[in-house]
């Protein structure tokens, strides 16, 4: 007689770790990427706190073809990568650098600061010519999510 062994998947993470900095905490799986971001600032609100959420990033430590990688996780693969986690699993959180174009002012404190773009109008007027030769060889879309 023959038996079948039907695989199931495994039943969902009831918490996964997040790790920055060296520092872990426990955290509820998140259903969304922006939710994730919103559980990776508060469970490192100190380091966190400032940081616009498009800098922060996620990834995992998976052992392919023998060798460990880190494999990021982007935002339309979130949801799938969540279901497949292991209780505990850790998930590593990044904070992506600054996006400079070589020659640009500094950015105001203000932008650096998660400060709403208001703020910074005035010394964006008050820029010196360098602005205008980086509007000259910047995309205009890419310019306008850095400016403030």
């Amino acid at each position: 007689m023959r038996t079948s062994t039907r695989r199931q998947s495994p039943a969902p993470a009831d918490l996964v770790t997040y790790r920055f900095n060296n520092q872990m905490m426990y955290v509820p799986p998140a259903e969304n990427f922006d939710q994730a971001v919103t559980f990776a600032r508060s469970a490192f609100e100190g380091d966190l706190t400032g940081i616009d959420k498009s800098r922060i990033s996620f990834s995992l430590n998976v052992l392919a073809n023998g060798k460990q990688s880190s494999v990021g996780i982007s935002r339309v693969a979130w949801s799938t990568t969540m279901s497949h986690l292991a209780q505990y699993e850790i998930i590593d959180v990044h904070v992506q650098p600054e996006l400079r174009v070589p020659g640009s002012p500094e950015p105001p404190p203000s932008y650096r600061s998660c400060g709403s773009p208001k703020d910074s109008e005035k010394e964006q007027h008050s820029s010196s010519h360098s602005s205008s030769l980086i509007h000259r060889l910047v995309p205009t879309r890419l310019f306008q999510r850095l400016s403030p």
